[in-house]
């Protein structure tokens, strides 16, 4: 499962997760499920990006088409709020393409989002004000419910 948005009701946050083999469609299909789904985008938001993600089939290139993608998708939405949204990297391989995409966030800020990178959920936990309790569940992802998911490879498994 590549991508999975997970949200917890009671903390009033989302999580999305990155797991194994990332392609730029399901980058491309989470975005535009965030737009035709506005709500979600009114939660804070951590990102994980685990230890054991694949970001072979993505280059740079691609992961620019999804960045100016993922602004064409938003920019009309004209949100009204200001949302915070925290990353957290387990991964080395996946560092180097967080990097690039936080270069080209923080170069080109919008007005609807604050997007910080953490070394730890302990960070993010403190920039959201989470108590130990709700700190823990934030690491855990106890307590986050499955929005959905975006793997294109399953998708196209499934089709055969």
């Amino acid at each position: 499962m590549p991508i999975l948005l997970r949200h917890n009701q009671k903390l009033e946050i989302s999580r999305v997760e990155y797991f194994g083999a990332i392609r730029s469609v399901d980058m491309h299909d989470h975005a535009t499920f965030n737009a035709e789904n506005p709500v979600w985008l009114g939660f804070d938001c951590i990102s994980v990006i685990h230890a054991d993600v694949d970001v072979s089939g993505i280059s740079l290139g691609d992961l620019d088409g999804v960045f100016k993608t993922h602004r064409q998708l938003f920019e009309p939405l004209n949100l009204m709020f200001m949302r915070r949204s925290g990353w957290v990297c387990e991964s080395p391989i996946g560092q180097r393409f967080l990097s690039h995409w936080m270069d080209k966030r923080n170069a080109d800020k919008s007005p609807w989002a604050d997007v910080r990178q953490f070394e730890t959920f302990d960070a993010a936990s403190e920039w959201l004000l989470l108590s130990p309790e709700d700190a823990a569940a934030l690491k855990s992802g106890d307590g986050f419910a499955d929005i959905a998911r975006f793997e294109a490879s399953a998708a196209r498994a499934f089709a055969r």
